[in-house]
Parts: structure tokens; C-alpha cells; sequence
């Protein structure tokens, strides 16, 4: 039984704890997406971008650091941040989890068209997928997975619009696939990350139920 002593916690908060985080650069915020690698695949979350510099910080990489320094070493989505099922905006952007076919869920990240991804962006790590091979287990970690499968496959395509000049040819292209920040790589990134320790819900595209969406109380 908690102590008379206890503070009340309000309802869908987390418990308070040291923030996890204090030497991560803060989440940017819902919207802000720094500039891009020019002609890089924009792509949905943490771990999940093709190149160098290509990230939720972008080519200036996040406050006094140097921008990520591979592919899948970034911090967070570069597409339009969404809030649901089918408003993703181009290849790669949908999320995944909470609404749509089992095959869309099995695939987050890798979607081929725009309005066929399942669910929002950001992946918050606290989001599992409700139907098809992965129901019941984290929708990052799938998202991930599929990328690295992926990843030669993309590199080539890569290298092939870069020899079409659709990419420039001093843009350097990643040889070898990075891991995620260390302190997101086995969970991706977390509702305390994105929410900024819960100060900034904003920032949280998926609202609902906080198991399907790790949103909690989102409004």
C-alpha cells in the first residue's frame, strides 16, 4: 500500500523518476525537422535513415554535436509528422501499429506509396503492433529489422540515382549500416524522450490507449 505520504500521481502521467535521458539532446519538437541531405530518402523514425547528416537534426546536426555520422545512426523522423493510418506522405514514411493490415504492420518504415502507411510518426518505443506476424511486439524493433533487410537493396538504389545525378556526386554514401543512439537502440525512441519527460505532449503525433500508442493522455 503507497505512504499517506505519497504524492498523488495524475491520471496517465508517468511516476516521477530521474529523466533517463540527461545527456541526449532534446527532442526537437512536432514539426521541427532540421534541412536534409539533398534527394536522401525522408523516412519515419529513429534508426531508419539511408545517410549521413540525415535526421530529425539534420545537416546541422542537434546542439553542439556534429550530425550523425551514418546510415541508421540517426535521431528520429524527417518526414511530415502524422498522426494516423494512411497520412503519410511518401515511400517509407508510415508508422505502424494501431490501425491497418496485418501486412502494412509487419512492414513499418517501408511502406511504397504515399497513404499506404499504418499509423503515425514519430514510432515512440512503447507502440506495439495490433494485427498480422508482429502483433504484440514492438513496432521500433520490426521497423528496424526491416530496414537493415533492406539496406543493401537501398544502398544500390542509392548509388544508382546518385550515378543518374539525382543525388550529388560529393554526397557521400554510407558503405556499412550503423546501430541507433545507444541509449535508444534496443527500444527505439521513448514516450519520455519525444514528450520531453512528459512536459511537451505536443510532440506525441499518436494519441490513444497508452499501451497501442504510448501516448497516454495525449490531447
Amino acid at each position: 500500500m503507497a505512504s499517506c505520504s505519497t504524492p498523488p500521481v495524475t491520471p496517465g502521467e508517468p511516476v516521477p523518476t530521474p529523466y533517463p535521458y540527461p545527456d541526449e539532446p532534446a527532442f526537437p519538437g512536432s514539426g521541427v525537422i532540421g534541412p536534409q541531405p539533398h534527394g536522401l530518402p525522408l523516412h519515419a523514425c529513429m534508426g531508419l535513415n539511408a545517410c549521413a547528416g540525415s535526421d530529425r537534426f539534420g545537416l546541422f546536426g542537434a546542439p553542439g554535436r556534429e550530425p550523425n555520422a551514418c546510415a541508421g545512426q540517426g535521431y528520429c523522423s524527417t518526414g511530415t509528422d502524422h498522426t494516423c493510418h494512411v497520412q503519410n506522405e511518401c515511400k517509407g514514411q508510415g508508422g505502424c501499429g494501431l490501425y491497418g493490415t496485418g501486412e502494412e504492420m509487419n512492414n513499418p518504415g517501408a511502406n511504397d506509396c504515399r497513404s499506404q502507411g499504418s499509423c503515425a510518426t514519430p514510432i515512440n518505443a512503447e507502440r506495439f503492433s495490433t494485427n498480422g506476424p508482429n502483433q504484440g511486439q514492438s513496432v521500433w524493433l520490426r521497423a528496424r529489422a526491416v530496414f537493415e533487410a533492406n539496406w543493401e537493396a537501398t544502398r544500390q538504389q542509392l548509388l544508382a540515382a546518385q550515378a543518374a545525378g539525382n543525388i550529388p556526386a560529393n554526397q557521400p554514401l554510407p558503405a556499412t549500416l550503423g546501430s541507433a543512439p545507444a541509449a535508444f537502440a534496443g527500444t527505439g525512441p521513448t514516450y519520455l524522450w519525444i514528450s520531453d519527460d512528459n512536459n511537451e505532449r505536443g510532440n506525441m503525433t499518436a494519441c490513444g490507449s497508452s499501451g497501442m500508442s504510448g501516448a497516454g493522455g495525449c490531447s
